[in-house]
């Protein structure tokens, strides 16, 4: 599954858009009640939008937070993100190549793969 349930796949596509779009207020609004619901995709998707500054202000221990439970709920790709956050370390959150090396792995296990073999191991 692309971004989490299928009964959400609409809405999480919707919020793909307008962040592409930059209609951040709006992907915000679709986001928030599916996070409040525990939807895989949007907690991963709101952590991502944390992680980077898109949207939101750049808060790396809050998309910390937002994609360590989306990796509990199932997302994959929130354990790569993570990987990403701790390979290069975030104002707040400190570089730690083995919980980045950890998160790769499971984002490969979850079938989130991104890059080569080679880059997961």
């Amino acid at each position: 599954m692309l971004y989490g349930m299928d009964e959400y796949k609409s809405q999480l596509e919707e919020a793909v858009s307008a962040i592409e779009g930059k209609a951040y207020d709006r992907a915000l609004s679709i986001l928030q009640p599916l996070v409040d619901e525990e939807v895989p995709g949007a907690v991963a998707m709101l952590g991502f939008m944390y992680q980077c500054g898109e949207g939101v202000e750049l808060d790396a221990p809050k998309a910390v937070e937002l994609l360590t439970r989306a990796v509990e709920l199932g997302d994959g790709t929130a354990a790569h993100n993570l990987g990403t956050i701790y390979s290069v370390g975030l104002p707040g959150v400190e570089r730690d190549t083995e919980k980045s090396s950890r998160y790769y792995r499971m984002a490969k296990e979850m079938g989130a793969q991104f890059a080569p073999d080679e880059f997961y191991e």
